[in-house]
């Protein structure tokens, strides 16, 4: 006889884990406002500030977002947080620091070593924390690109050194905004091209000066594949000086140089605020500038405006303890995506629109000082 099979219990699955956020500092308000936004989107806030408690909380599951405040990085002085962010991993979670605009400037050039990808303002609000998580959870669409202020697509393919080639040239086409991909020839050039799934605005290969000695090297599939795109062959010795290749690289993209002048810039650490308008008014948030010129700076954040867009700015100088304020165009901006190896910076290149002589005198006088040894 028969027994009748038992009720058949449904396979429990476990849900996954909830995404982490880790913050480096004391129980606060910065930590209260930041426990709200993490939770009201789905995520578990964890709060560390020894270093052995910083590490294990590392150790246990990887963040998808990491917070510093900048005493952290002032009490344990530069590299005092052991590379923090080659810790969570170069295409891991970003690392944002937390200050006040008197934060000193030196912390925040500790702080540019360790890593830090975006700065949050003191009292930290809630909205300002949430608009990061979104961005990381994929709920925050990216900002609306137009073809007049897009970055443009640039492939490398360089030699034998690969992307070590191109450390000068790639690092100032990267802080100008550009997408770049790398290869070491050019076969390995048109496999990128079809792994990126679609064409580049422009082809940098070293060569001996002339298309036809790269392009000779190359297979038929290769050559079809990356015909009709511009292209500029310069010699090992021309790759090495990247300030006078600039010009001509931007005036092959159809690019408008006077807002993207790099080599102009002077490291220069300071908190920044934008805002952008809206039906309500500005809407104010923050980041950090390690690079500042006469004409323009770029914003390190993980929210950027759209490019194109007018936005107010409010920089502020720690040096001095002053705010300059100023408007001007996003020039490029490059939200927040997963990318893995060398690339562009998150965050948006601003041009200064409409700044009065006195105070674009003042901008110049630091910028002098600051590059002069």
């Amino acid at each position: 006889m028969r027994m009748a099979p038992g009720p058949v219990r449904p396979t429990t699955l476990e849900a996954p884990p909830s995404p982490r956020v880790l913050w480096v500092g004391v129980a606060g308000e910065a930590w209260l406002a930041l426990s709200r936004a993490a939770r009201a989107l789905g995520c578990e806030p964890v709060q560390a500030s020894a270093p052995g408690a910083v590490s294990l909380e590392l150790s246990r599951a990887r963040p998808r977002l990491v917070l510093v405040h900048w005493r952290q990085v002032s009490e344990r002085g530069p590299g005092g947080l052991g590379s923090l962010k080659s810790r969570v991993g170069a295409s891991g979670a970003p690392v944002v620091l937390v200050a006040e605009p008197e934060t000193p400037a030196e912390v925040l050039e500790a702080a540019d070593a360790e890593g830090v990808e975006d700065c949050l303002l003191a009292p930290v609000g809630e909205a300002a924390v949430r608009a990061r998580l979104a961005t990381l959870l994929g709920a925050r669409p990216p900002p609306v690109t137009s073809e007049r202020y897009s970055p443009r697509v640039v492939l490398l393919a360089g030699g034998a050194g690969g992307a070590r080639t191109w450390a000068g040239l790639g690092s100032l086409l990267e802080v100008s905004g550009h997408h770049l991909l790398y290869s070491a020839t050019v076969e390995g050039a048109a496999a990128r091209v079809e792994e990126h799934g679609s064409a580049p605005h422009l082809l940098i290969a070293v060569g001996d000066g002339a298309r036809g000695g790269v392009w000779a090297r190359s297979g038929t599939a290769a050559r079809a594949l990356l015909e009709g795109v511009p292209s500029l062959t310069v010699t090992p010795a021309e790759s090495g000086r990247a300030a006078t290749l600039l010009p001509r690289i931007h005036a092959m993209l159809g690019r408008e140089g006077a807002s993207l002048r790099v080599e102009e810039r002077v490291p220069f650490c300071c908190p920044v605020e934008f805002g952008e308008g809206g039906p309500q008014g500005l809407a104010w948030t923050s980041g950090v500038s390690f690079a500042l010129s006469p004409g323009g700076l770029f914003v390190r954040t993980l929210v950027p405006a759209r490019p194109g867009a007018a936005v107010t700015l409010r920089i502020h100088l720690p040096t001095t303890g002053e705010r300059l304020e100023s408007h001007g165009v996003v020039a490029w901006a490059n939200p927040f995506a997963p990318r893995d190896g060398l690339c562009c910076p998150h965050g948006m290149g601003v041009r200064f629109m409409g700044m009065g002589p006195p105070r674009l005198m003042h901008l110049r006088q630091l910028c002098q000082a600051t590059a002069s040894p």
